[in-house]
């Protein structure tokens, strides 16, 4: 698979052309942010309409889009920087997009009206650099007024970034221009190649605004091994890097760009994946999707980068949460079991204290222990320790309270670990809901379920014996109890809210005879598709294993062996069978005879009248999806 790529000189240089002649003189009608990194001006002009332009200075990604329409909301609290741009560019207008040739840098020229009524000059520079992007607000003396960082000696000892300093731009690297190259031999232009370098790393760090993907499609056009060591190539072959070179840089001077979105695989493929988005034809990469405008490609490119991203954080966030959880659940497991082994001896010192009461008369003063005859089972003898300081009657007094104790215990902890283990099945179904979650709509299901419940579960029996504001007589709560007080019912109100969100709907297919396939996102859905179907609707669900429940809506109509098969595929899909293994047993039967025990966790149910099959995976992306309420 292809290396992704973030933005690169060639392709903002394009970009600052492009949004230059589409947006000069548009108007900043509103400014917002959306989260702390993302920017987003509202511009209206009347050859435009309406347009969001989003600039994300996220220091591991950054990212653009211009958005038709009003575009997203912001912050309901806005941050300082929007303030400022607020006070200084509302009702603005943009004059001028231009961009450093071969930099990552776009400058955006507004011309606003001050509080005095005379016309000022203020440029928006875009770093859009990983790790250093940052958003710059500058007046026509190139000094700062405001930034979105603020980076003093102490993070950059060589470039400060701070109000009423002078703006300084990034350091230039060491390469040649574009214009440059087209008149160099390949000695000049290579005559920086160190050894050990491979060959797509020695194009791609030849020119100035080149990224690596660029590189390896130098090497591609010169038949040449991205991987190669350069030290390696002979005379002809260096030659061929050069015209390579060179045909890349006639496309970017004679701006023969071609806007394109390059995929792992074809368009109609429901597995291709999103490489880059680049204006230079990159014919190393087989599989593209055109636009006419580079903003529409890096739009498009950049809301599914950022979808993905968003996608891979809370999967991982969801899979250690889960799984801390899980562990200290199994952790109080081992400690409820022990109470439970402990506390069936009850019935073991109900008996010696009854043995010793029984051989009172035999047990002599200041004895450590003693062996008596156990009169319920003839022949068996009973070890009694005894505490000498202690008379026989006192002794099984002891043992009659130990008993009582243990008894107790047995009981709470007996309750406890039922509940402990209810909780690991539905943390396990969590964990493989997690795995299986092929959408950020998956993941935020799951979520929902998971902070749901988690803010209703039960309190410990610490929390009962030690309650939130419980403090000492007459003396003021902590400072570190009223923040967690304060904590606690923010967190109640936050989860309050969560209950009532709508999250996404089921997933739902169509099978091959046209019925109507469900499988639930989360334990929630589950029983949501359960309480709604009708009584002679198919339920379906893998045994033994966690997952998600499957229903068939016969709609009152025979259900063909197809749409079984499938319907059990798909139950062993979104399971913890496993996607690539062999077949799994599936039990169905009737939705009437599927039954949730009162009192049960999300998803737990009972059934009767079931039969088993053996089925296969299948990816429901084989099948047509219906759609989405």
């Amino acid at each position: 698979m292809a290396e992704r790529a973030n933005m690169d000189g060639i392709t903002a240089g394009a970009l600052s052309r492009e949004l230059h002649d589409r947006l000069t003189d548009s108007l900043v009608d509103r400014i917002a942010m959306t989260d702390r990194h993302t920017l987003v001006l509202h511009l209206y002009s009347q050859k435009e309409g309406r347009r969001a332009l989003m600039l994300g200075a996220n220091p591991s990604r950054p990212v653009f889009a211009l958005i038709r329409g009003s575009g997203p909301s912001g912050l309901t609290t806005p941050p300082s920087f929007v303030m400022f741009l607020r006070k200084h560019l509302r009702r603005a207008r943009l004059k001028e997009v231009s961009s450093p040739p071969g930099e990552r840098i776009i400058h955006f020229l507004f011309h606003a009206i001050d509080e005095l009524g005379d016309e000022r000059k203020l440029k928006l520079i875009f770093e859009c650099m990983p790790r250093t992007t940052n958003l710059i607000v500058v007046n026509e003396q190139n000094v700062i007024l405001n930034a979105l960082r603020h980076i003093d000696q102490s993070i950059n000892r060589t470039r400060e970034v701070l109000p009423a300093h002078p703006y300084s731009a990034p350091p230039k690297q060491n390469r040649r221009s574009v214009t440059d190259c087209l008149s160099m031999s390949h000695h000049e232009l290579f005559a920086q190649a160190k050894q050990g370098d491979r060959v797509s790393h020695v194009a791609f760090r030849t020119i100035t605004g080149f990224s690596p993907i660029l590189g390896v499609e130098a090497a591609y056009r010169a038949e040449l091994q991205p991987d190669r060591l350069f030290s390696l190539l002979s005379e002809s072959e260096r030659m061929r890097l050069a015209d390579a070179l060179k045909s890349i840089c006639r496309e970017i001077q004679d701006c023969s760009f071609a806007p394109a979105i390059y995929l792992t695989a074809p368009i109609e493929s429901k597995e291709n994946e999103q490489i880059t988005a680049h204006v230079i034809p990159l014919t190393h990469l087989p599989y593209k999707k055109s636009f006419d405008y580079l903003t529409d490609a890096l739009s498009e490119h950049n809301t599914y980068m950022y979808k993905r991203d968003a996608f891979l954080r809370l999967q991982i966030s969801l899979t250690k949460r889960i799984g801390e959880h899980i562990k200290r659940t199994a952790r109080k497991r081992e400690l409820h079991a022990d109470d439970v082994a402990e506390g069936k001896t009850a019935e073991l010192d109900k008996l010696k204290g009854e043995l010793i009461l029984a051989y009172i008369y035999m047990i002599p003063g200041g004895a450590h222990k003693i062996v008596l005859d156990n009169y319920y089972e003839p022949g068996e003898k009973v070890l009694c320790e005894l505490d000498p300081t202690l008379s026989p009657a006192d002794n099984a007094a002891r043992y009659f309270r130990r008993a009582k104790r243990n008894e107790r215990r047995l009981t709470v902890a007996s309750k406890l670990l039922e509940r402990d283990l209810e909780e690991l099945l539905w943390l396990d179904s969590l964990a493989v809901a997690v795995r299986r979650a092929e959408s950020y709509d998956d993941l935020l299901a799951i979520d929902h379920e998971y902070s749901v419940k988690t803010a209703c579960s039960p309190k410990t029996s610490r929390d009962t014996e030690c309650p939130e504001d419980a403090g000492s007589p007459g003396k003021p709560a902590s400072k570190s109890r009223r923040r967690g007080k304060t904590y606690a019912e923010s967190r109640r109100k936050s989860n309050k809210g969560k209950a009532g969100e709508a999250p996404a709907p089921p997933r739902s297919f169509m099978s091959s005879d046209g019925f109507v396939i469900f499988a639930g996102r989360n334990n929630f859905q589950n029983e949501s598709l359960l309480r709604q179907a009708r009584k002679d609707d198919w339920w379906f669900h893998v045994r033994h294993m966690p997952g998600s429940h499957v229903i068939i809506a016969t709609e009152g109509k025979d259900v063909p062996a197809t749409t079984f098969t499938e319907a059990a595929g798909i139950a062993v899909w979104y399971s913890g069978a496993g996607r690539t293994g062999g077949p799994a047993e599936v039990d169905y039967c009737r939705v009437r005879d599927v039954k949730k025990p009162a009192g049960a966790l999300p998803g737990r149910v009972i059934y009767s009248q079931y039969k088993t099959i053996y089925a296969l995976p299948l990816d429901p992306a084989h099948l047509r999806q219906t759609p989405q309420p």
